[in-house]
């Protein structure tokens, strides 16, 4: 696993160059890719096809990720092969991702020939909490139907703050 320069192709062009499941993350603190999933196995996380990572330079300090493969689901999964629950989900994005930036976990996978469900969720963190927005779409025979929706505020760019013991994402570094 190396940086590799994806600069030239869009993300469209990725998607649409595999039938695959595909999976975006970014942006992420500079690292290497194996660092990225040394991080990932420590937090019992998986994109579903971790020796397949590509990162994406953006900038100088920063990168994006993206992973292509049959078992890519187009979000994150416990590593037994459940969808991530929030507390893992936020330890990543405090690790990994600046604070103040929104973060983007895109992707999409095709659970049959006819079938494309989509995710798309946005994290935003101070450094010691994480909030979120996503929504997740399936698309079949022309129509598209919304499965899930949330829709949050960064309550924290408001001036916001709430109790530190309420916090998932703190309690996943205690």
């Amino acid at each position: 696993m190396q940086l590799v320069d994806l600069t030239p192709f869009r993300h469209s062009v990725l998607d649409a160059a595999t039938d695959d499941g595909v999976l975006h993350i970014g942006p992420i603190h500079r690292t290497d890719a194996q660092s990225i999933v040394d991080l990932l196995s420590n937090l019992g996380l998986t994109t579903g096809a971790d020796d397949a990572i590509r990162l994406t330079a953006q900038g100088t300090d920063m990168v994006s990720m993206a992973v292509t493969g049959m078992d890519v689901t187009g979000y994150l999964m416990e590593d037994f092969g459940i969808e991530a629950e929030t507390e893992a989900l936020d330890a990543f994005i405090l690790r990994a991702c600046p604070a103040g930036t929104p973060i983007s976990l895109r992707g999409h996978y095709h659970p049959d020939d006819e079938t494309r469900i989509t995710s798309v969720m946005t994290a935003l963190h101070d450094g010691r909490r994480v909030t979120w927005t996503s929504f997740r779409l399936r698309m079949r025979d022309g129509e598209t139907l919304r499965l899930s929706d949330t829709s949050g505020t960064f309550p924290m760019l408001q001036g916001y703050a709430a109790a530190a013991s309420a916090l998932p994402a703190e309690r996943a570094f205690a």
